[in-house]
């Protein structure tokens, strides 16, 4: 269980336990003009309900989440949260998900299936949390079906930093460029390992930031606490 500022998950039957990952991405996905939203593999619902607490009130953003035990997770999740009126959660396939008119948002802690990405040592242990999951080119695909033709529309999502020289090739060809990229680090002067992606259509220059989660006396960085700072107690 645990418990932010306005609303409690109980990740309990979700494989896809709440980390820093997903509370990076509901945090620093921009909303401030969406009012469709799609969170795709929405686990226990934590980003749909980290982006309720800041999207318009006249936003609505859907989950969609293929196994049922973590739906069950995330519809508890919303139904005891300030957002039921706001959040919905569809338990399916994003592959067969249809949306009329589409999504002018989608948001992902993407469920990949990249297991060749990975050094060998690390492939069997990751098959384990990626089974089921959607290979890029199939995420990209859905994505691509289901986001809105307008010029606002765009796709945030987190991915490891490695995996951006597979992944970036394979959304250019879907039209789907970044316009706005944050790779994230532990401290400063180390290497990224996770990178915040915000993908839309159409060439955009990319602003380009770094977030650091730590400071040099291992404290959570001021930068990370202004970030995260509306959910964390």
């Amino acid at each position: 269980m645990f418990t932010f500022r306005q609303f409690t998950i109980d990740d309990t039957h979700c494989a896809m336990k709440v980390g820093t990952d997903g509370v990076l991405l509901g945090a620093w996905a921009d909303v401030a003009t969406s009012r469709r939203i799609l969170d795709l593999g929405c686990g226990s619902g934590l980003i749909a309900l980290m982006l309720a607490q800041r999207m318009a009130a006249d936003a609505q953003v859907t989950g969609i989440e293929l196994d049922e035990a973590a739906a069950a997770d995330a519809r508890r999740n919303v139904a005891a949260s300030p957002f039921a009126q706001q959040v919905g959660v569809i338990c399916g396939d994003v592959t067969r998900h249809e949306a009329a008119g589409g999504y002018d948002h989608i948001v992902s802690n993407p469920p990949y299936h990249e297991e060749e990405l990975l050094p060998p040592g690390a492939r069997r242990a990751a098959a384990r949390h990626t089974a089921g999951g959607l290979s890029f080119a199939a995420l990209l695909h859905s994505v691509d079906r289901l986001l809105g033709t307008e010029p606002d529309t765009r796709f945030s999502l987190i991915i490891p930093t490695w995996a951006l020289s597979r992944f970036l090739p394979l959304a250019a060809c879907h039209g789907l460029f970044p316009a706005r990229r944050t790779d994230v680090v532990t401290k400063v002067g180390k290497a990224p390992k996770r990178t915040l992606l915000e993908l839309r259509r159409g060439s955009f220059d990319c602003l380009t930031d770094e977030l650091a989660l730590m400071d040099a006396d291992g404290q959570r960085a001021e930068a990370y606490r202004r970030l995260c700072g509306g959910y964390y107690l």
